[in-house]
Order: structure tokens, then C-alpha cells, then sequence
């Protein structure tokens, strides 16, 4: 056991959770409808709706929808209303993900997770999923999302947890993760079963991509 801890590459592993741990589609769409809904707003098609995963909600409001700052943070506060009370247990895992973080534990791998979701959220989210015990520390977007690109999670948790960033790797599904791993100087390995192609993943410069949960754990142990 301790040779094959010796020969990974990575001694801390940083998830994403939406589209990486979690398949949320149905979760978000379905708040983001309720929302629209109670501010009276159009709600956009589904492959706009599609593009709020990711990124940080309020910017994904002012982009895709045109709200002012204000309206932006009435849609945030709203949404987290209802996501609260129904979109958080929509949440469903990935097939294959419960082993492969049990196996990387038991290489010795230290688990975090990163995420622009509001931080008590996704807490919530990895308990209901049952896979809360094999992470160290959970970094997200506060409450006014003051802190919430992948920039901003990620130095978060460095400055509380402390990992070495050249002993490290983030694991996300979109372009916002390969960027804002890219900033810190972190390497980040995509995986394209999320909501980013692997084209799209390619494109931004991802250090690798994997097309399972297999093949990422593959890569994670060589």
C-alpha cells in the first residue's frame, strides 16, 4: 500500500461538484425555473439555462438574461430560496463515483472539493449523497457570493487547508474550472460526461480529459 501511494502524481485531488461528482442538470434547470418564475422573468431555453452551470449565478443573470446588479442579486437570493427548499434534492451521483473515491482514499490521496455553489449548499449536497466522509474540507461561494469563481474557491481552500498547489489537481467539467485551476497555477483534469464538451475542455487548455469516471480514474493513478 505505501509503494502505490508513493506513485501517484497528485497527493491532493480538488472535485467539482456540479457535473463532476453530481449530475445537477435537473436540479438547477428546475430552480432557475422556479425562479424565473417568481420574478415574473422569461425563463430562457433550456440550452441557455444549461449554460448557468458553471460559472458564477449572478454573472450568469447579467450575461444571459440582461438583469442589472440589483436584479442579479434579488435572481441569487431568490434562487437559493428554492434550491433550499426542493432543487438540492434533485441532485443525483454519478454511477461509478462512490468507488472511485474510495479508491483514491485508499492510495492515500487527500480529498477536497472546490465549487461556485454556495458552500452550506453543497455540504448538503455531499451528505444527501452519501459521500461526505471522503472529503477533507469543502470550499464554496459565500453567501452574497463575494467569493464565488472557481478563482476564488480554490484560493480559498488553500488558504485554509494549505495543500501544495504543485502537489495538486482539480477535477471539473468546464471551461470556468480549467480557467480558474489555470490561475493559481493548478493543473486541472477535465472530464467531458459534465456539461462541457471535450472539444470545449480542449480548447482551454485542460491537462487531461477523460470521457468516464473509469478513465478518470485511470489518469488519476498513473
Amino acid at each position: 500500500m505505501k509503494g502505490n501511494k508513493l506513485r501517484m502524481k497528485y497527493k491532493n485531488i480538488v472535485f467539482d461538484l456540479d457535473g463532476t461528482l453530481s449530475n445537477s442538470e435537473n436540479s438547477i434547470l428546475s430552480t432557475l425555473k422556479d425562479t424565473f418564475a417568481e420574478m415574473n422573468a422569461p425563463v430562457p431555453p433550456t440550452e441557455t439555462l444549461l449554460k448557468f452551470i458553471g460559472p458564477p449565478l449572478k454573472d450568469s443573470y447579467k450575461k444571459y438574461c440582461g438583469f442589472s446588479e440589483t436584479q442579479a442579486e434579488e435572481g441569487l437570493k431568490i434562487y437559493q430560496k428554492h434550491y433550499a427548499r426542493k432543487g438540492r434534492d434533485l441532485n443525483e451521483l454519478y454511477p461509478e463515483i462512490e468507488e472511485l473515491l474510495q479508491t483514491l482514499s485508499a492510495r492515500g490521496a487527500k480529498l477536497f472539493v472546490a465549487t461556485s455553489k454556495e458552500e452550506e449548499a453543497a455540504k448538503y449536497v455531499l451528505r444527501k449523497l452519501r459521500i461526505a466522509q471522503y472529503f477533507a474540507a469543502v470550499s464554496g461561494a459565500n453567501h452574497d457570493n463575494s467569493i464565488s469563481t472557481k478563482e476564488e474557491v480554490l484560493l480559498q481552500l488553500i488558504e485554509r487547508e494549505k495543500p501544495v498547489i504543485f502537489e495538486s489537481v482539480l477535477v471539473g467539467d468546464t471551461v470556468f474550472d480549467v480557467e480558474g485551476a489555470e490561475k493559481i497555477g493548478m493543473d486541472c483534469i477535465a472530464v467531458s460526461y459534465g456539461f462541457n464538451t471535450a472539444e470545449q475542455l480542449k480548447a482551454c487548455g485542460a491537462k487531461a480529459i477523460a470521457a468516464t469516471v473509469s478513465e478518470l480514474q485511470t489518469i488519476l493513478l498513473a
